[in-house]
This record gives structure tokens, sequence and C-alpha cells, in this order.
């Protein structure tokens, strides 16, 4: 069936039609409408962000590596293992400005434009980039860079602005290496001998790299090992011109070590017979910390082969030390944990 539509009513001409008044209460409630949204747009005026940041009149820099490239390679691994920067020449780091203000830099602060900041580096080496810049309105920024050669306490000055009004700051001292290798925890090279600090299983030791260090971890590690060499600070005791080989790792699993002192952790310091070729192997003596910035101390000797004495964290096994054909020394220490050694 289909639905009936209404008639429609019959259009009268354009010529005939009368428009319609509006609405005298239509136009007074507009208006009274509109008063009131005036009114209260002015009480409450433009949508506010807060109070402008202070200029900045001071700033901190710090300088680290991406926490998330250490999570990721060394979880698990002692904090106190960990240098800030973990880096070889050329390596890039990360370096932080914060921006602050008031009385001993208690308040964040930020410049309204873009800035330059210029940065400076000590040492040998130079810092690539030597400039960047901080957007306006912003309290930090974070720039990656890089150093180009090796060396130890090393610090990063940042600057912006010019002359009287000028702000600058220096940054934490760090190293950087002369070689950084990751080796994975289950490698086979962590088992055989051949993971050594060079990355090259410390093939070659000569007057330029007089010292390198072989790691051997018979149970591996749960997380990649992170092997160093580096120059020797001048406030550590090391031989002239020797360096220092570094290992950072998890030795853990589920809470347990994987290594004790009947099964222990081996370095083996491999030094030059031009730096270490005038006595006998026992004649020498290894320097150790257990911290990425502790002092190298000297390591007391095993009293059995293969064993670390139960009053002890590490030592020196002089029974399994040696000298190769080439006159070279193999400085063998056994440990449980995280390490730099040298001679």
């Amino acid at each position: 069936m289909t639905e009936r539509q209404p008639h429609p009513s019959p259009r009268l001409p354009r010529s005939h039609r009368r428009r319609r008044p509006r609405s005298r209460v239509t136009l007074i409630l507009a208006a009274a409408f509109a008063l009131v949204l005036a009114l209260a747009q002015g009480a409450m005026g433009p949508a506010s962000a807060g109070p402008p940041l202070p200029q900045p009149t001071s700033m901190v820099v710090s300088a680290y590596s991406d926490p998330a490239f250490i999570a990721e390679r060394l979880g698990g691994a002692p904090a106190a293992a960990i240098p800030a920067v973990l880096a070889a020449q050329g390596d890039s780091f990360l370096v932080e400005v914060d921006l602050r203000a008031g009385t001993g830099g208690s308040l964040d602060a930020a410049y309204p434009s873009a800035q330059t900041v210029t940065f400076s580096a000590s040492g040998p080496g130079t810092l690539s980039p030597s400039s960047a810049t901080i957007p306006g309105g912003t309290t930090t920024a974070v720039f990656t860079v890089s150093y180009s050669a090796e060396a130890n306490g090393v610090a990063i000055t940042a600057t912006v602005g010019n002359g009287k009004k000028a702000i600058r700051a220096t940054s934490n001292t760090f190293d950087i290496t002369r070689f950084l290798e990751f080796v994975e925890g289950d490698s086979a090279a962590l088992r055989n001998g051949t993971a050594g600090a060079d990355g090259a299983a410390c093939t070659t030791v000569d007057r330029a790299t007089p010292l390198c260090g072989i790691v051997i971890l018979p149970r591996g590690a749960s997380s990649h090992v992170a092997l160093t060499l580096a120059e020797c600070r001048t406030t550590d005791a090391c031989l002239r011109g020797s360096l220092v080989t570094q290992m950072i790792a998890n030795l853990t699993a589920n809470g347990t070590n994987l290594y004790d002192r009947a099964n222990p952790a081996r370095m083996e310091l491999v030094c030059d017979k031009t730096m270490c070729g005038r006595a006998g192997v026992n004649g020498f003596t290894a320097l150790w910390s257990r911290t990425a910035f502790g002092a190298l101390t000297p390591v007391p000797a095993c009293s059995a082969k293969g064993v670390i004495d139960a009053t002890l964290e590490y030592c020196t096994d002089y029974r399994a030390s040696q000298r190769d054909n080439a006159g070279d020394l193999h400085l063998v220490v056994l440990f449980l944990d995280d390490v730099r050694g040298s001679i």
C-alpha cells in the first residue's frame, strides 16, 4: 500500500510573499547572550600557558653513554663497574645541557628563542660537533657527540652567548679508551682464550701497544662482555707506558654467581718484552680494581694453582703465568666479578 503524502500548500508568487518580522524577544536574547559572552571572555582572558620561565643564568653539563645502549648490552652488570662514558675514540656518547636560574641554580630556565651552544673539550682530541642548537623554550637539551682521541680525564665545556652575558659550565671528567670491544656472553671466544681487549685476541703486543688483556670465562656471561684497553692513569702505579684492560659484564645467573673461588674467571695480561722483559715472572705484580674509577692496587699471589684463596676476591696465579716464545710475559689473574687490570 502506498503511503499517502500530505498535499503541499499552494506556493504564492514571489511578489505576493510577505517577510515575517523577527521576534523582538529573539533579538533581545541574542544581544544579551553576546554581552554575557563578551564579559566572560574579558574576565577570563586568553588561555594561559603559565608564567614564562626565567632567563638562564647558569647551566649544568653532563657527559654519559646512552642508558638504553648500556641496558641492552650490559644489563645486570654492577653499576660501580660501568663508567659514565663507555666509549673508545670516535664512538658516540651524549652531552646534556640543563639550563638553570635562581640562587644556586634552583630553578628551571629557558631562552625564549633558539640559541647556539658551543663545545670544547680538554685533552689531545677534538669534540664533534663543536656546536649545536638549543631550541627556544627548552630547559634541557641532549646532544650526540664523539671525541677523536684516546685520553683520560676528558671534560667538556659548554658555552651559550657572548661577552658578559655568556654562561658556561664544564662536565664531569671521563676516559676515552683506545679500544672498546663487545663480545656476546655465549661466545666461544670467551672460553677458548681469544677474547682480547684489542678485538684481535691480543696477537700483537709491541712498543705501541705494550699490554693487552685476554678474558677467559669458562661459563660465559649473562650479558655482553665489554672489553676496553686504555691509557693507565697518572695516579696509578702502572709501569711506564702501560695500558689498562677493563672487563664489564653480568657474571650472575638467576641471582647466583657464575664463578667462585674453585672455578674462577681469568684475565691473562700479555705484556710486551720491551716493557716486561727484565725479570722473571714472579718479579711482576698485577694491579687491580673492581670499580670503574677505583685506584689500581697490587694483586696478591694465589696459594694454589687455579684457585682463589678463601680470604681473597682475586689473586695472581704465578704457577699458570709464563713467558711465550717471543719473550712476552703472560701474567694470569683469577677473579670473580668485573675488573680493571694492568701491570
